[in-house]
């Protein structure tokens, strides 16, 4: 079914999906249809294949406006890790949001908010101008991952595993397709008409999201008051979850693997400056990285839906363990490297999706936006933290040490998962994909 025929049939009238109102809000009901989750599955994917695109596709378009703008290495640094801040700290606030707003609404706004910021960096005439218009993309873009996966957790309680890792997967397949395609749309376009260019993907993706239904919240009646009573009360009780922090710890600890992280930023110059491959050479092995995050997530994504998730995200954490030392130690040769590279993607980038996975069951539908918040949060948080180490290791001590540091924050998180409670959901509505 393609996406356009579910959207259309979400718009249609049914009895197992009509909205009752309460007041001046509007409480959706609990039961998507089978099209309706179809749907909702093919769109976020999209939208976040798109925000990924949008976020790799940076890396081709630097060098030109460094060029233009009179921009340092420094300077890039310090956008970089600006948006990366502004996204973190609004990713944390989206629990307080959803008791007033429908998911949808948000991921929809939130979308036209990232088709804002890449419009006017395309018209952006200084630094400072860039970084305010990329601060506008990185809170416009901090709705897709505690909103987004909020929302498929409570389509898709039967098979969150899978489908979480689905979502990144797809998402992953952005990151994929960006470099080469803003490789040719460079040699036919410049920097500022690329903007242009991908900003009306983001408004067709914003527009879609606001026609959309919210399943699965609690009913959203009542005053401002009680709203921020029911935020401020979703926050407590996912901060008094042993399971909720220990599993952000998690994800705070491990330093790779993650988006826009040290494999995005310094593999490359380590392949160039170390190695002196060819900038073809470079992106074929860069490639092996970007194909290894899509299949990663899939692969533990679905053992976690099968076996217990605490003890698979073990295993996967071993494994991004041993894939590291194994790059961190490994010399010049094409061939295994582009090997090592890929299964080296697939072990780290499959950390987040298995502990989305947990946080969702360890949440209430009541709670389940504020845990998302927290956990992308406090994850996010710690990501400029491991690039300035990496960098500062990488410059003083070369790559075999910073990867080799990096290898001891997986061994960190098995000991963490040692704490946990194996929990899952003790009731499901039944869900398919």
């Amino acid at each position: 079914m393609s996406l356009l025929s579910a959207v259309t049939d979400v718009f249609r009238p049914r009895s197992a999906a009509r909205e009752v109102e309460t007041g001046t809000r509007v409480r959706a009901s609990p039961e998507p249809s089978t099209r309706e989750r179809q749907a909702m599955l093919h769109l976020s994917n999209v939208s976040h294949a798109v925000n990924h695109f949008q976020n790799q596709m940076m890396t081709m378009l630097y060098p030109s406006i460094m060029a233009d703008l009179g921009m340092t290495y420094t300077a890039v640094g310090v956008l970089s890790a600006i948006c990366s801040a502004l996204s973190s700290i609004c990713q944390g606030a989206y629990g307080f949001l959803t008791p007033f707003f429908s998911r949808c609404k948000l991921l929809g706004f939130g979308n036209l908010g990232i088709a804002l910021g890449t419009l006017m960096s395309g018209l952006a005439g200084s630094y400072p101008m860039l970084i305010v218009a990329r601060g506008v993309a990185s809170i416009g873009s901090s709705a897709q991952h505690p909103v987004g996966y909020s929302i498929l957790s409570s389509y898709f309680p039967n098979n969150r595993g899978t489908v979480m890792a689905l979502n990144t997967s797809v998402s992953n397949v952005g990151t994929l397709v960006a470099t080469p395609l803003a490789t040719v749309l460079l040699l036919v376009l410049g920097w500022r008409q690329i903007f242009f260019v991908v900003t009306v993907a983001s408004v067709v993706m914003g527009l879609i999201y606001l026609f959309f239904r919210d399943y699965g919240m609690p009913n959203r009646a009542g005053s401002g008051r009680s709203g921020l009573v029911q935020g401020f009360g979703s926050y407590r009780r996912v901060l008094k979850n042993r399971n909720m922090v220990l599993i952000a710890l998690v994800f705070m600890v491990g330093g790779a693997g993650r988006d826009g992280g040290v494999n995005q930023i310094y593999f490359a110059p380590h392949l160039a400056n170390d190695f002196g491959y060819s900038n073809l050479t470079i992106g074929i092995l860069i490639t092996a990285i970007s194909i290894g995050s899509i299949v990663g997530p899939i692969f533990f994504g679905w053992l976690s839906d099968r076996f217990s998730r605490v003890r698979m995200l073990q295993v996967s954490l071993a494994l991004s363990c041993v894939g590291t030392l194994w790059v961190a130690h490994l010399g010049p040769g094409e061939v295994m490297l582009f090997i090592s590279l890929l299964l080296y993607s697939a072990f780290t980038s499959s950390r987040g999706t298995q502990t989305q996975a947990i946080v969702a069951d360890a949440a209430s539908n009541e709670d389940r936006d504020a845990a998302f918040s927290l956990y992308f949060l406090l994850g996010f948080l710690s990501q400029p933290f491991w690039v300035l180490i990496t960098g500062f290791l990488m410059d003083s001590a070369g790559f075999t040490t910073a990867l080799t540091v990096l290898s001891v924050t997986y061994i960190v998180g098995i000991f963490v998962l040692g704490f946990m409670r194996e929990e899952r959901p003790t009731a499901m509505n039944p869900a398919s994909l």
